[in-house]
Formats: structure tokens, sequence, C-alpha cells
């Protein structure tokens, strides 16, 4: 069995427990994702053709899941977080200038720049609109805060890329912003409707934080590792795009002098023409003084530090497939 069958096994034992719900989901998610003028739905309709794994509002329905039945407020809510994260992925191919995205090409480049842009705006006022007109004002302030959050996370972003000296501290504030928090709402908004979990929230909260952490940490080491799940898409792209992230944030401050400097000599040489020229070397760099190895450690603490911070409130089978889901972000650098 392949690694990546193995994944897909952790997903859907992760998403078994709630699949009457990720039903419920898929509906009202196909209800919302529509538009009030014929161009805006073909776009719609086009965005749900990319297959989601639906990670985000999975965690929601786990963290929601009771005895009791799950009310349409919650399937409400999964749905707009996953409004939200489609929207970030509008922004972030239109950032990005990728060409593809879930198996097709990004509406970016079918429809353009300037489509991609404002219908990423769509997806998030609508999204938080639909809390807003269904007084769901919590889930509504959480998710509120979460787009303002990410927005900074991009503008964070552009001050610092191609800042070779950009600290540890900086980075992990740009993945709380832009990853871990809209995991830490989605978390938080499902513990806080139930019942017996609502007290705990904050705990749960913590648990999506550090998931995301997780996440972005594994996602960044496929830059330099390969991912055989993202198709057509290069190792190596964020460096030549300006994005400087752990795995070289660590190298290089633990490099010797003379290595930082030659490797800032050449990065000088290749900055005003292409980045990528020297991405064999920057990749070995990395390798050399243990920016692979620290990467995958603190990737691991971060999923450590997910796990205590529920497991001594969630039990049975929630908490194991919560479990679950770290394991299944972490297993993917595997």
């Amino acid at each position: 069995m392949s690694l990546i069958d193995k994944e897909r096994i952790k997903l859907i034992a992760l998403q078994g427990m709630i699949s009457s719900e990720l039903k419920r989901f898929s509906a009202t998610y196909d209800t919302l994702l529509t538009g009030e003028t014929s161009y805006i739905d073909e776009i719609c309709k086009y965005v749900k053709n990319g297959k989601s794994k639906q990670f985000r509002p999975t965690l929601l329905l786990v963290a929601a899941k009771s005895d009791q039945h799950t009310s349409d407020e919650v399937i409400t809510a999964a749905a707009c977080v996953e409004m939200i994260h489609t929207a970030t992925l509008l922004h972030d191919d239109f950032i990005d200038e990728s060409d593809t995205r879930r198996g097709q090409p990004s509406v970016n480049a079918k429809y353009g720049n300037a489509v991609a842009l404002i219908m990423g705006d769509y997806l998030y006022s609508k999204a938080l609109d639909t809390l807003g007109s269904n007084e769901m004002f919590e889930p509504l302030a959480l998710l509120s805060k979460t787009t303002m959050l990410m927005s900074k996370a991009e503008m964070l972003q552009q001050e610092t890329r191609d800042d070779l000296s950009i600290s540890e501290e900086k980075y992990l504030e740009i993945i709380d912003c832009k990853t871990g928090s809209l995991i830490e709402s989605a978390c938080t908004i499902g513990a806080g409707f139930n019942k017996e979990l609502s007290k705990h929230k904050d705990a749960f909260g913590k648990f999506g934080l550090n998931l995301g952490r997780v996440f972005q940490i594994t996602d960044d080491l496929f830059d330099y590792l390969g991912d055989p799940r993202r198709l057509g898409k290069p190792t190596g792209l964020d460096w030549s795009e300006g994005r400087i992230t752990l795995p070289f944030i660590f190298a290089f401050n633990n490099a010797d002098n003379q290595s930082k400097e030659n490797l800032l000599a050449e990065y000088q040489e290749c900055k005003e023409g292409a980045l990528d020229s020297m991405w064999p070397e920057v990749k070995s760099f990395v390798d050399q003084f243990g920016g692979i190895d620290y990467a995958r450690s603190l990737a691991a603490k971060f999923g450590d530090d997910a796990k205590s911070a529920i497991c001594d409130i969630a039990g049975g089978r929630q908490r194991e497939l919560l479990d679950v889901s770290v394991e299944y972000v972490l297993n993917r650098l595997k």
C-alpha cells in the first residue's frame, strides 16, 4: 500500500465518525457556494469541481460531535469555514500567479486575476454574511478576526519577502496568522457547540493552533522534499518567490560565517535575475546545516502540544480521531 493510500485511510477514519454530518455539510456548502449573477454562479460551480479534503470542517464537526443531534447551525458554521478556506486559496493563487489548483486550472489562470481576487472577496463576505444572517454571533466574531489575521499574514509575507535574516519568531507569527488561525477557529467553534465541551473551547482552540503549525511546517518542508500530491508543482517554489521558511531559517542561523557569506554573495548576484538558479545550492545548504531535521522535529513537537492540549478533556472515539488528525498531517512527511 502506498503512502498516499495510507494517508487517505487515516483521513477516511477521521471522517467516518461524522459521515452523516459531512453529507449535510456538503449539501449546505453546495447551496451556499452559488452566485447572485450567472457569472458568479459559473465560477462557483467551477470552484466546486476542485475536490477538497474538507479537513477544516471535519475538525469542526468532530469537535462538535456528541450524543445529541448535530444542529443545522453546526453544519452552517462548517460550510462557512470551508468557504473562507476556499477564499484564501483563490487569493493565494492570485498572489502567487499559480496555474493549477486541486487538479484543474486555477481561477486566476482560467478567468483572470481580477476575477480571482473579487471571487475571494465574495466568498469571504458571503461566509460572514451567512453567519450574521443566522445570528451566529460567536462564530462570526471568531471568523471575522481570523480573516483579519490571515490578511495580516499576507502583508507580513510581503514585508519579509527575500529577507534571509527573518527570525524564527517572525516566521511562527506568520504561520499562526496564515494557517493556524482558521484551524484554531474551526476547533473552537466546534467545541463551542458541544454542551459537554463548551467550557473547554479554548483548549480546543489551542489544539487547532498547534495543528495549524504542524500543517504549515510540513507544507513548507514539501518545498524541499517534494510532494507527489501536488501534481506539477516543482520543489523550490517558495524560495524562487522569495518566501523564506523554517528549514532555511534554522540552517542559516546554524551555519558557519564563511558558508553564510558564500551563500549571501551568490544570492546578491542572483537576486536581480532568477533566484531559482541557485535552488540546488540552497537545498544542499539547508540539508548540510540541519534545516530539514529541525523543521521535522519542531513539527513533531507542535503535534505533541496539540494532543496535550485536549488530553484531559476529550475522550473515547473523539479523542482518538483528533489524535489521528495530528498523525495524518505529520505522516505527509514520511
